[in-house]
């Protein structure tokens, strides 16, 4: 019987190098933005790092034994590589087990290690169509960013608690650090928001029904959670103004958009050198992300055309910047207005 040579290059022999330089690609967006992507490689499959940059140069090709290791590491799916040109699209998504919080505390340790990342290249980019206020905004609101969980955790939990006794379970200080390492990171990054009119309605809406649903104890909280709303919005008016984003030393343009439609999903594509990655939103705070070239392109190519049927909101736009941010703001204030009868 003829043996047979089962390497990486057997499976892809037309475009296997294509392949393997998407698959360094992918592996560098899921890199610790701490180590070095030769000195992890040459870790795994126990080599010198000459041999490990013969292999990202694409001069050695990857054999299905160091694919695999490396694809265990990185959780890569094989499968997305081997179908990068067919139809399919792979997604990466993780699981939410809300019965264990340390479940969420390294989801969001791993999103702040992308932007962390992201932020340390050379070309970077974020564009975002804004369904509801991205995350980034929220980050340096505490006990906002914990009613975001909260509101969550409370969808899909059974078990219904209040906020107060929520917010009492959590690691803030460890959770803290994280979320200031994400704004940490986004401020260094350019970006492009589009928003809509609807865009603060999410948030308010479960402000809303959580106090008709009596879900505080303290009823100081609808309060503070409503001015660190107010405060969030007022944080991003001022970037909106001056075209860039100002946080702890660290300076990114930011350009903003007014959609006279509302955006069929919350969609944030990074740009980090030459790969792009599409996430989009779930549910509240998790979301799928994929680096399909396809679909990708496409999803770009919505965002810049809605772009340009957009009102500029950043730099002189003065009159309709300041329409905007007050009627997001006599909103939040109807709402604040509401829990302070409440209380009495």
């Amino acid at each position: 019987m003829q043996m047979i040579n089962c390497n990486f290059t057997d499976i892809c022999k037309n475009n296997r190098m294509e392949i393997q330089k998407i698959f360094f690609e992918t592996t560098k967006q899921r890199l610790n933005p701490n180590l070095r992507l030769v000195d992890v490689i040459s870790d795994l499959l126990n080599i010198g790092s000459d041999s490990a940059y013969r292999r990202l140069r694409g001069e050695k090709e990857l054999t299905l034994s160091e694919l695999v290791k490396l694809s265990a590491y990185f959780n890569i799916s094989i499968d997305s590589l081997l179908n990068y040109k067919s139809d399919n699209v792979i997604f990466k998504y993780t699981p939410l087990d809300f019965t264990d919080m340390q479940d969420y505390t390294s989801y969001i340790r791993s999103l702040s290690n992308l932007y962390e990342g992201l932020a340390k290249a050379k070309r970077k980019e974020i564009l975002i169509t804004a369904q509801d206020i991205p995350i980034f905004h929220f980050t340096p609101f505490v006990e906002l960013t914990f009613f975001k969980l909260y509101a969550w955790n409370q969808s899909i939990n059974r078990n219904q608690i209040s906020y107060d006794q929520f917010v009492s379970g959590l690691d803030r200080d460890e959770l803290s650090l994280i979320y200031d390492k994400i704004i940490n990171s986004y401020s260094q990054i350019p970006s492009t928001e589009i928003w809509s009119e609807n865009t603060i309605e999410p948030i308010l809406r479960l402000f809303d029904y959580h106090l008709d649903m009596d879900c505080f104890e303290s009823k100081q909280y609808p309060v503070l959670l409503c001015h660190q709303l107010l405060q969030l919005i007022e944080n991003v008016e001022l970037w909106a103004e001056k075209g860039c984003k100002e946080h702890n030393g660290d300076v990114a343009y930011f350009q903003m958009y007014l959609s006279s439609v509302d955006m069929e999903n919350n969609f944030v594509i990074t740009k980090r050198d030459d790969v792009t990655t599409t996430s989009v939103k779930l549910f509240t705070i998790n979301g799928i992300f994929t680096s399909n070239d396809a679909f990708c392109e496409e999803t770009e190519r919505w965002i810049r055309s809605l772009i340009s049927k957009s009102l500029y909101l950043s730099g002189s736009s003065d009159r309709e910047r300041f329409r905007f941010f007050q009627q997001i703001k006599n909103k939040i204030n109807d709402l604040l207005e509401k829990f302070e009868r409440k209380k009495k």
